[in-house]
């Protein structure tokens, strides 16, 4: 699904966005004259859908250079593996936590075994291990083609998460992952690494960049301003109030 003349939302488990499989998050694409990047991998489970969305685009996915990892959840990183397979000579970067549990496999770090436990993931999904090719650390740039890829670091759904911003198509577009959603809302979870005062300066942080696009790891993209998004979010804080849940 095109969402501006080079970004792309390619997979989903969204009922509302054609889903690729219920338990991917989204997956964006954004095109460059130098290779395309892809934002978050999905789960590993639905590769071939999601290569059929790139092309029903009209956008060849072996012309994908990079994948880039907001955080080690399995609906977000579980399809590295696959994506590596599929794809010759892609690379996939992470942060620095991230790339090291993913490398391993390690699916009491990335709360895959709590998750299949509570059911988010089935009983036989499993966490295929990848070794990414590059760490990202905060404020890192990956320059592909003419656009310039920003990793800003935002623990507090999870640690080891990054946000990625980008101007693309005249617009500053924010790749938020599960750091903030619409409606300035945020996803708090009984896992190890999830901290609620490192979410809410995470969330502040963002609020900072002043993006005018917010596509995030859930929920249907929002193409224009996304600043009113953030203040909802900021607005709850500044009253000493935890934004509202996702969920």
């Amino acid at each position: 699904m095109k969402l501006t003349e080079r970004i792309h939302l390619v997979g989903s488990g969204e009922a509302d966005w054609k889903p690729t499989d219920m338990i991917d998050a989204q997956v964006y694409l954004v095109t460059t004259g130098d290779g395309h990047v892809v934002i978050d991998a999905g789960a590993g489970r639905s590769i071939e859908a999601i290569l059929a969305a790139v092309r029903a685009d009209g956008v060849d996915p072996q012309r994908i250079a990079w994948v880039l990892l907001t955080h080690g959840h399995g609906d977000h990183a579980g399809g590295a593996a696959a994506w590596r397979a599929a794809v010759p000579g892609i690379q996939i970067a992470a942060s620095v936590e991230v790339g090291g549990w993913l490398a391993q496999g390690d699916e009491a770090a990335t709360s895959v075994d709590r998750g299949r436990v509570a059911g988010i993931y089935p009983a036989d999904y499993r966490l295929a291990p990848c070794d990414p090719d590059l760490v990202l650390s905060d404020d890192d740039v990956l320059s592909v083609g003419d656009l310039a890829f920003r990793a800003i670091a935002t623990p507090g759904h999870a640690r080891g998460h990054l946000a990625f911003l980008a101007e693309i198509d005249r617009g500053r577009t924010l790749f938020s992952g599960d750091a903030l959603f619409p409606a300035g809302r945020i996803l708090l979870q009984d896992t190890w690494d999830c901290d609620l005062q490192a979410a809410l300066r995470s969330v502040e942080r963002l609020a900072e960049l002043s993006p005018e696009r917010l596509l995030a790891g859930h929920l249907g993209p929002v193409l224009a301003r996304a600043g009113d998004h953030l203040a909802v979010a900021t607005a709850r804080i500044a009253r000493l109030l935890v934004p509202e849940s996702l969920l």
